[in-house]
């Protein structure tokens, strides 16, 4: 778990939105187990089911996406990072940041012309019940910049502790970790050979 202070109200509104997908997600698995019972008990589906299951998907699949960043739960690799000195990492870490607002200005900026490209033109999904798209794409937009929102933030935090000349707190973390695991390891080595 992510030790950075990310602020309150974007902490509230990340998990609204991971509650949210879990909510969705009940309803998902709810129509998908009645459109089921539906086909093999009245030989017909549910009208729509496809519609509101890729609707559903969408929201689903991206809504959690701020809320895992701050909790630290993205997969990271740091092979290389944890390898070099501070003046290497504290431009690693300024890079990193750069790159992370870069890439969110042009991906939230693209998602928002989508978004208003959907509202101008009606855009519906292609199936029987002509559902709109835009609330999809506006759950991928607000996921997105929540989301790089936070990337920057933490990224920031890392750089502004590593100009500082100290240790970002989650490395802090990962560290007394490591320690903990390896004097558990040293202690139940001495344990297994005192035993012998």
């Amino acid at each position: 778990m992510s030790h950075i202070r990310f602020p309150r109200p974007a902490r509230t509104v990340a998990t609204a939105f991971n509650l949210s997908a879990g909510l969705l997600l009940l309803a998902l698995m709810t129509l998908t187990v009645a459109d089921v019972i539906s086909r093999n008990m009245l030989d017909q589906s549910i009208l729509g089911t496809v519609d509101v299951s890729t609707l559903l998907l969408v929201a689903i699949a991206f809504l959690g996406l701020a809320s895992a960043e701050i909790d630290g739960r993205h997969v990271s690799v740091t092979l290389l990072e944890g390898r070099l000195g501070p003046r290497s990492r504290t431009v690693l870490s300024g890079v990193r940041a750069v790159l992370l607002a870069v890439t969110g200005v042009l991906i939230v900026w693209g998602l928002g012309d989508v978004l208003l490209s959907a509202v101008d033109r009606g855009e519906t999904t292609n199936d029987i019940l002509r559902l709109p798209t835009w609330p999809a794409k506006l759950v991928l937009f607000l996921s997105f910049l929540l989301f790089f929102a936070m990337a920057v933030w933490k990224a920031v935090t890392e750089f502004r502790a590593f100009r500082s000349g100290g240790v970002p707190e989650a490395d802090e973390v990962d560290a007394a970790t490591e320690r903990a695991a390896s004097t558990a390891h040293t202690d139940e080595m001495a344990r297994s050979s005192h035993d012998h």
